[in-house]
């Protein structure tokens, strides 16, 4: 993968057809379970930039701004934009069929009873799903 990010003769329009299919895809696998936090979207952002300031071949000790590597890029939909659309998609697929995932159905409105109290992780996908519709 490298030879073809570090390559002069391919172009940027075929290495960023590659960054979406091979690394991308492979890095959102399972994004619709995510919970996003701050940390994780600045690695993920860190991440994206590296590799496009690998795909530019720009040194890490030159002093070159992210703006600028984006400017040099063509803009792509940001890698948080994309989660978010893809956990969308999902909650859709959810609500969707009512018959196949009417367990996750009532965990999501908080239908479940038990000794317990609600647990942080469900209280926290409940409200990413709130605050993304």
């Amino acid at each position: 993968m490298s030879a073809i990010f570090k390559s002069h003769n391919i172009s940027l329009d075929t290495k960023m057809r590659h960054l979406r299919c091979y690394v991308f895809s492979v890095l959102l696998y399972g994004a619709e379970a995510w919970t996003l936090t701050d940390t994780t979207i600045k690695k993920l952002e860190a991440f994206k930039m590296w590799l496009y300031r690998r795909m530019l071949r720009i040194s890490w000790t030159a002093r070159i701004t992210n703006k600028e590597v984006l400017g040099k890029m063509k803009k792509e939909p940001e890698i948080v934009f994309t989660i978010k659309r893809i956990k969308l998609q999902y909650l859709g697929h959810v609500k969707r069929n009512q018959h196949s995932y009417s367990l996750l159905q009532s965990i999501l409105q908080g239908k479940v009873k038990g000794k317990r109290g609600p647990a942080i992780k469900e209280n926290i996908m409940a409200a990413e799903f709130k605050n993304m519709v």
